[in-house]
Formats: structure tokens, sequence, C-alpha cells
């Protein structure tokens, strides 16, 4: 039990995607199989201290990679975060039915955290304030998806006829969200045709660590060995600097890994990059930038 409140801490501290940790990764964090870790959270102490998202008894125990492991005095803060949103719509979400209907997010969790779930997302869609990896359509029964799962414009296209861009859908699809054209700066892809921005750093690596991501589950740890392939015409001095520069903006943090649950391999290593003796490999994403 030290053990893990020690690591909740530290994940604590790291803020933003790296915590509430999953019990899949607090596991892996405490170096102890999954059942050493359910059985140490199932005791008295435990409850007392901690709380799991979704409950873990009945016949069908919750998946490791959907439940988060969180101090039970941060459950209000929990609820309002970007990290069990994501957590909750992916555990809902299908191949075959990505958006979600409102009222299905909170299954699942435990009574007290759901409850406090359902009325910050009722309050986050009115203010219309959602993570930047998820869009909704409101309404009667608003659903909500990630934006990976949405079929866009091309960040070149142009724009609807000023005569029906006045409710703001041109603004709305503008590569940054925020209807600003991108810059051109260090690490921007070239135009895909005449008159196309260019597209920034910062929007490539979003779109390659979001894609990485999903495809291992959504555990938000990718390697920087990955993220280097998915950008390889970007070279290493300039994607350490433009790296550096979203990790200043507290959008991404940097984190070595133990080798107990995954060897890893030279070229992994060669990625990674050395900071006070450590050698960072895995990029996780924060969201209280």
């Amino acid at each position: 039990m030290p053990k893990l409140l020690g690591v909740l801490e530290s994940q604590k501290q790291l803020g933003g995607a790296s915590y509430p940790p999953t019990l899949e990764r607090l596991t892996e964090l405490a170096g102890d199989t999954l059942a050493v870790t359910s059985k140490a959270l199932n005791t008295k102490e435990a409850k007392a201290r901690l709380l799991l998202s979704r409950a873990a008894g009945g016949k069908k125990k919750p998946a490791p990679s959907a439940t988060l492991v969180l101090l039970a005095e941060d459950l209000e803060a929990v609820a309002q975060s970007d990290r069990l949103l994501e957590v909750q719509l992916q555990s809902a979400r299908t191949a075959d039915a990505p958006a979600v209907d409102l009222a299905q997010l909170p299954k699942g969790l435990v009574s007290p955290l759901g409850r406090a779930f359902k009325a910050a997302l009722a309050q986050r869609l009115a203010e219309r304030r959602l993570p930047r990896t998820i869009g909704a359509l409101t309404g009667k029964k608003p659903l909500l998806f990630f934006l990976e799962d949405a079929v866009l414009p091309a960040a070149g296209a142009p724009a609807r006829p000023a005569a029906a861009s006045t409710d703001g859908a041109a603004r709305r699809a503008a590569p940054d969200g925020a209807g600003n054209a991108i810059s051109n700066g260090p690490g921007t892809s070239a135009p895909s045709g005449p008159g196309a921005p260019a597209i920034s750093f910062a929007d490539r690596f979003d779109a390659a660590f979001s894609s990485l991501d999903r495809a291992s589950g959504r555990l938000n740890y990718v390697t920087l060995h990955a993220l280097r392939t998915a950008l390889p015409d970007i070279p290493r001095a300039t994607f350490d600097e433009e790296l550096a520069a979203l990790r200043r903006q507290r959008r991404y943090s940097l984190d070595p890994s133990d080798g107990r649950h995954h060897q890893m391999a030279e070229a992994e290593r060669d990625a990674g990059i050395m900071e006070a003796g450590n050698l960072l490999v895995y990029v996780a994403r924060r969201d209280d930038a």
C-alpha cells in the first residue's frame, strides 16, 4: 500500500494525462502483477484512501486499461478532467459506433464519481469546453466522438462561401481550431497544394501521437522512437528542439523506462533523450496546458 500511494503521488505531481493512472499503468509502475495490485487495492486501508473509477466486484470485472485509480480526495477534480472523459469515451465507443450518446458516458463508474462526472460533462458542453481530441454534436441527445474518427476537411481545403460561413463553420474548420492560419516555422510540413498553409510541428506531432496512442490502446504512452519514425522528414535536432517547446508549454512530458515490463530495443534506446542521467524514451500527453 505505501508503494502504491507513492506511485500515485508521483503521478499526481506529473499531472495531466499521467494522473490518475489506469489500473494497468499503476501495476506497471509498481512493478507488481495485476493480481498483487488488485489485492492491495481491496484492503480496508486502500478503500479508505483510494478510489477505483469502476467497481471491482461482480462477475464481469472492469478492464484494467479502462479503470482509473485515484486518491479519494481528488474525486471532484478527476470528474472534471479531460483524462476521465477520454477514458470513458474510449471504453464506450466501438468501431461501428464511434460517436457515443452523452447518457452512456457515465455508465460503469462508481456512483459518487459517476454523478460528479455527469454534472461536470453537462457543464462542459454548455460552455463548449472540450479536450483538443474530442468533438460533440449538441442537441436533444448530444453525441461525443474522437476527432480522429471524424471526416474533416483537408488542411488546405477552401473555406465555405462568405454568405454561408456566418455561423462560424469555416472558422471551426481552420487547422488550429481557432480560426488562425498555422504559421510556417521549424518542423512544419510543406504545403500540400497551391495556397495551402504549412502544418506546424505541433499539429503534426499531436496527430502522430494520437494515432500511435490509439493503436496501442490509449495508454497515453508512446515511444520517442515511434514518433520519430512517424515524422521521418524532421531532423533529430529540430524534432528535439520543437518537442522541448511543447514540454515547456506543458503539453507533453517524457518518462524513462524501468525495464521491468518492456525490454527496450536498441533503436528505442537510441531514439531517447538523455536528461539528468535518465534516458527518456516515453512521451505522455498532459491535459493541464
